[in-house]
């Protein structure tokens, strides 16, 4: 790796030492000897930086190291440029064959570094990098904006939580714009996500708390799992039966840099208000507490929105979700809203047959019954999420909400759904 030709290449360098702005570039490279290369390559380098263990953005450029197994890393660059259409990849490998740089520029990586590392073969790279960049949109323009975080917490067990979690990532996904759609379980007492979609995945949020120095674009990546529906999910991996606990600081670097990737993150929160829970919900763009109107939940569900008030959430970012809802409840409902201090932001309606036929066959209810009532409701309040315009309807049905996001309070019957 000796070349004592090279020197560090000047790049339109800041003058006045303000680095904050200039392309991050991130390294997912296992071979010592080469990422310590690179990382002194980048540092001696100037317009660029590299990425530090506070950056929660999408790197500019992501150098990545070939597996053992050539189609994984082509697939995994696939499922990056797919989330991040901004982010450049360079490929570095000890192997020159030429099927292996043809795949490896149809994934769509840029540039292929050859090891053992040629410091000038590498600042060249970079400087081509900066250049592409420069000719496209100016600073800001057609980068993603930050996701948005949907945190549903449980008033008491049992309200339903997770199917509302999952069926809402489903009706999002489902919309013309086909947004991308991650769904977390961030529930460590009984994170049975994957069973309401039949998965069996490999990797949790126990791989990333095993080591959180190791996250990156390509790791968080790896550890997804993809469902039919072209959602991802990432499981909990915990239990009441486990050992160990995720921190707070671990799922604050991990929703930050999905939030970075995904148009929606969806979090399945439990019912546990814990340091990690709170630390999601604080991260939240909006927290859907789920009850019912049975008395021990309302009992709790008061209890649960009185600390969320406590702890200073803000009123216009807490909404009650009533799930099972009947029409005849419309009383009970009326005093119900009284004791908690909160109006009904989504009336849920109850399909019993309908949600435990969609649960046990590990599918979304959109899927299993699409022409139900309540399907019909999640597909309302996925569109109202995005700010999608609905057609006129009468008074108090779903397609008449108006955009959440805006702040404003919003009621509905079931009898419009």
């Amino acid at each position: 790796m000796k070349d004592k030709s090279w020197k560090p290449k000047r790049i339109g360098g800041d003058s006045s030492g303000n680095t904050t702005d200039l392309p991050v570039i991130e390294l997912s490279v296992r071979t010592a000897e080469c990422k310590t290369t690179l990382e002194s390559i980048i540092r001696e380098t100037e317009g660029v930086r590299l990425k530090e263990s506070q950056d929660s953005g999408i790197a500019a450029l992501v150098i990545m190291e070939l597996d053992e197994n050539p189609e994984e890393t082509f697939s995994l660059i696939r499922e990056m440029m797919k989330l991040n259409k901004g982010t450049e990849i360079f490929l570095t490998a000890s192997r020159l064959e030429s099927n292996i740089l043809l795949e490896a520029m149809r994934a769509g990586a840029k540039e292929f570094l050859a090891q053992p590392l040629q410091k000038q073969d590498v600042a060249d790279a970079i400087l081509r990098f900066l250049e592409r960049g420069a000719t496209l949109a100016p600073q800001g323009e057609g980068q993603r904006k930050p996701g948005k975080i949907l945190a549903f917490f449980g008033g008491k067990g049992g309200v339903g939580t997770t199917s509302i979690a999952v069926n809402v990532a489903a009706a999002i996904k489902e919309l013309p714009n086909n947004p991308s759609v991650v769904l977390v379980d961030v529930n460590q007492h009984g994170g049975d996500l994957p069973l309401y979609l039949d998965l069996q995945p490999n990797h949790s949020f126990r791989d990333i708390a095993a080591d959180l120095s190791r996250l990156d674009q390509a790791f968080l990546i790896r550890v997804l799992t993809k469902t039919e529906l072209g959602i991802q999910v990432l499981p909990s991996g915990y239990d009441d039966l486990s050992t160990g606990r995720l921190s707070p600081d671990c799922v604050e670097a991990t929703l930050r840099l999905l939030q970075a990737s995904f148009d929606y993150v969806i979090l399945d929160c439990g019912h546990v208000l814990d340091l990690t829970t709170k630390k999601a919900l604080e991260l939240a763009t909006l927290i859907l507490v789920t009850s019912t109107l049975m008395v021990p939940v309302v009992h709790r569900t008061k209890r649960i929105l009185e600390l969320l008030r406590g702890s200073g959430f803000p009123a216009e970012k807490i909404r009650l979700v009533m799930n099972r809802f009947s029409s005849p409840e419309q009383d009970v409902l009326k005093e119900t809203e009284e004791i908690l201090k909160q109006k009904a932001f989504w009336l849920l309606p109850n399909d019993y047959p309908s949600a435990s036929q969609a649960v046990n066959s590990g599918k979304a209810l959109i899927e299993v019954a699409p022409r139900s009532a309540v399907a019909k409701s999640y597909r309302d309040i996925a569109s109202s999420f995005d700010g999608q315009s609905t057609k006129s309807a009468n008074k108090g049905s779903l397609a008449g909400w108006l955009n959440p996001f805006r702040g404003r309070k919003v009621q509905s019957s079931p009898s419009g759904a």
